[in-house]
């Protein structure tokens, strides 16, 4: 049996994820971040079951957004197992994005509730690894006068 996963793994994990999504890093520095097997992550624009249909949506949003900040509000554990644990993450995300043949960008910030179920992984130095990851669970809560997905 493995060590419980703490607290402060989940912290620092959840802020280096956002901080990767926030860089665009490559995608090789961001499937150690997922788990390889049993992944299933929820997004507006469809469900991702592996890492090639991870790489086709980073490729798609990384190509999109620009100015990118993701705000963690709160990380907290929802049920699971002491080495499967279920988060619940509340994140603010402000982004800008460009659609031809406008003259400005668009601008949104909006709150997301987001679950997580996260699992030990070897394959990166956090310990951790995403194996579900819902990025709405709740409806996005938009800012006042900010545009829409």
């Amino acid at each position: 049996m493995s060590n419980p996963i703490t607290q402060e793994q989940i912290k620092t994990f959840v802020a280096a994820w956002y901080r990767a999504l926030d860089n665009h890093d490559g995608i090789e520095e961001c499937y150690p971040l997922l788990a390889e097997n049993g992944l299933n992550m929820q997004f507006p624009d469809g469900d991702i079951r592996d890492y090639a249909g991870f790489k086709k949506w980073y490729d798609r949003v990384t190509n999109l957004f620009f100015d990118e900040n993701h705000n963690v509000v709160s990380v907290e554990r929802a049920g699971g197992t002491d080495s499967d644990p279920e988060l619940q993450v509340v994140v603010a995300w402000q982004a800008s994005w460009f659609e031809k043949p406008a003259t400005k960008a668009k601008r949104t910030s909006l709150d997301a509730v987001q679950t997580w179920t996260i699992t030990a992984s070897k394959k990166n130095r956090f310990g951790i690894a995403i194996s579900k990851y819902n990025a709405m669970a709740k409806p996005f809560v938009y800012a006042p006068g900010f545009a829409r997905l």
